[in-house]
Parts: C-alpha cells; structure tokens; sequence
C-alpha cells in the first residue's frame, strides 16, 4: 500500500503550450478545469513549448489568411472569443518567446501566478488584440498578478529569463511535443501521453483515468 501512496506522490501533469497557440487558447478552457480537480492529487508542471520563437519577418497576407483561419476553427470548436480586428495590424512579427518567456518570469516572481499568467496573456493577445510581443504589455498583465512592473522587466530581460526559457523549449524538444497544446502524465521516468493537440474535456479525463487505473488500480486520484 505505501508504494502506491508514493506512486501517486511522484506523478506530474505537464501541460506543454504556447500563449500564442491559437489552440492552446482553445483548451484554456479545459485545462483550468483539469488542474482545479486534481489539485492535490497530481502535481502540475507548466513547461512554454515555443510556437514561432524568433520570428523576424512580418506576416503577410498568406500567412494572415492562414492563420485567421486557425482562429475561426478554434472559435467554432471550442467557443472562445476573437478579436479579428488583429488582422487589421501592419507588419506584425509573430514571435512568440517573448509571451512564453513573461510566462517563465513569472514563474520566477510569482510561482503561484505562472499559469494564471499564461491565460492572461492568452486573453490580452486573442480576446483583446493586445500586442503581447511587447515587453511593457507584459508587464502591465503581471502587474495584475502583484508584480512590480519593474521588477517584471528587469528579470525579463535577464540573460537568466532567456535561458530559462530556451530550457522550458528543449524540455518540450525531449518530451516529442509536436503539437500544441500537449499533456502527459510523468510517472517517475516513465512518460504517458494524455492528449496531442485539442481535445475535448471528456476524452482527455477518460483517457486520464484508465493510465491511472493502470498505474495503480486502488489508488485511482480521480475516483470520488
């Protein structure tokens, strides 16, 4: 019995994403609702899986097109909310290590904030068309978080934050994250994914349930 009680102990979520992953936007939804349930069961462990970090060249109206047309499959899916004025904007760079990096320097200032932080800079950028490329943009959300805005943008722009940062991407190098958002259960040095992509609450937890089941069939975090 002890052994499973470690089990469980030791297992992690790790939720790969990108604030400006049009469908990690989309599981926004979903993976608040994960989190708040198996909180004090499982673990979480936020980890930035950089979608276009290092963009340089401004999007044009093929990749507008594109990309607008991500937007309206997430909203039909999932039903969260546009501002499709964005695509009003002139010469936008889509990079988005700045939004994952205010992501991990939050985690550093405010840890209890940082995934509270990836969802605001989710909403600023999707639902408000806010430019979170930009660094006092960043520091304006943090700010509602608690953290001084100078604070935010000395520590942002540390060499330590842009390693961190480019670490949080080398660990969703490893973990095979080919697309966002993905989820896995860590199980000591055992690795099982939960979902790839978009998925839908119910086929996610159901999914969930039966790898925990297996782990340990008596010790089941999910049960009632």
């Amino acid at each position: 019995m002890e052994k499973k009680h470690d089990l469980l102990d030791i297992m992690h979520l790790i939720y790969v994403m990108d604030p400006m992953c049009s469908w990690c936007y989309g599981f926004a939804p979903v993976i608040k609702r994960l989190v708040a349930e198996q909180e004090g069961k499982l673990q979480f462990k936020l980890v930035l899986g950089g979608l276009r970090p290092g963009t340089e060249k401004p999007l044009d109206d093929h990749l507008k097109a594109s990309i607008r047309q991500h937007w309206e499959d997430v909203e039909q899916v999932t039903g969260q909310p546009f501002d499709y004025s964005f695509f009003e904007r002139e010469d936008f760079v889509y990079d988005t290590e700045p939004a994952c990096r205010a992501t991990v320097t939050v985690r550093y200032l405010q840890p209890e904030q940082e995934f509270e932080m990836a969802a605001a800079v989710q909403s600023a950028f999707y639902a408000r068309n806010n430019d979170v490329t930009k660094p006092a943009v960043l520091a304006s959300i943090a700010s509602t978080f608690g953290v001084d805005e100078d604070t935010f943008l000395e520590k942002f722009e540390s060499e330590e934050m842009k390693e961190k940062t480019q670490q949080d991407f080398t660990i969703a190098k490893h973990l095979q994250a080919t697309a966002f958002p993905s989820l896995y259960l860590l199980n000591g040095t055992n690795i099982h994914l939960i979902a790839r992509g978009y998925r839908p609450y119910e086929g996610m937890q159901a999914h969930l349930n039966r790898v925990l089941q297996q782990l340990a069939p008596d010790e089941n975090p999910l049960k009632d």
